[in-house]
């Protein structure tokens, strides 16, 4: 093995320490700091600039110096992947008008720390499963076939299960949603991938993502609802959130064959691997 696939190899290393040190430092986090909107705001800031540390050992500038390459284009070609998140969105504002909760106090703070919060969630893991993921995987496997896909299902792999907290395999609707949530996040990370290879741009990224995010419990951060809807967030028995996953899958496959057709199938493929 010669010292460029040593380095190679390195850099896929660097990149699972990436997702390991951004999981450890959220379980840190909520174990020493308030678990508000001001206290996730401290964890997140502390977890984007390790996962930045990280993307520069990775890629040295060069991932930099496109940071807001095309971010128009790169927001216009993943509006759709919005359609779900604003969905969840309206389901609140209808819940608003029928139920009329109370304001919560000082609701304007707390719905900018909550914007600024997952603009970070945005940045750190499109830094963390976009930029370090392709970084480190589409040299290793340049060579390979089918480069490209692969580097899109193993990061969009290890990205959906980081996001599956538990799972109770006896169950049969947490067995399904363990599956439907690891499926939804890694198509979900196809779409961000392709657009990544096509700009490079993580600030675009950053914004749809913080986005997806921010939309479906914004309401949560300015009216005090009697109960709180997480359905779309983790496994349970309940066979609602199964019926919310499978809905969720259909959405984003339609939106990761609009960009493909957009966007992918448009791509010097040739070009980005002598590039990259």
């Amino acid at each position: 093995m010669n010292l460029t696939d040593k380095r190679k190899w390195v850099n896929v290393v660097l990149w699972l320490l990436s997702v390991a040190s951004m999981i450890g430092l959220m379980i840190l986090g909520s174990r020493i700091l308030v678990e508000d909107n001001g206290g996730l705001l401290v964890e997140f800031a502390v977890i984007t600039i390790v996962s930045l540390l990280w993307l520069y050992l990775i890629s040295g500038k060069k991932t930099f110096s496109f940071l807001t390459n095309q971010t128009g284009y790169t927001f216009r070609m993943l509006a759709p992947t919005l359609i779900f998140s604003a969905v969840f969105g309206l389901f609140g504002i209808l819940e608003v008008f029928f139920e009329h909760p109370p304001l919560i106090p000082g609701w304007p703070v707390n719905l900018a720390l909550f914007a600024a919060d997952m603009f970070l969630v945005g940045v750190y893991e499109e830094a963390c499963f976009r930029a370090c993921a392709c970084d480190a995987l589409l040299p290793l496997l340049k060579n390979r076939r089918h480069p490209f896909l692969w580097t899109a299902l193993i990061s969009g792999l290890v990205f959906g299960y980081v996001h599956v907290v538990s799972a109770d395999f006896s169950d049969l609707h947490q067995t399904l949603q363990f599956f439907l949530k690891i499926a939804n996040t890694a198509v979900y990370g196809s779409m961000m991938m392709i657009l990544y290879w096509k700009t490079r741009n993580l600030l675009g990224l950053a914004i749809i993502h913080g986005l997806n995010d921010f939309l479906p419990g914004f309401l949560n951060e300015i009216f005090l609802f009697t109960e709180t809807d997480t359905s779309a967030t983790y496994t349970s028995g309940d066979s609602g959130t199964t019926v919310v996953y499978l809905i969720q899958l259909a959405v984003e496959l339609v939106c990761l064959f609009y960009i493909y057709r957009k966007v992918g199938r448009n791509l010097d493929y040739k070009t980005i691997l002598k590039e990259w």
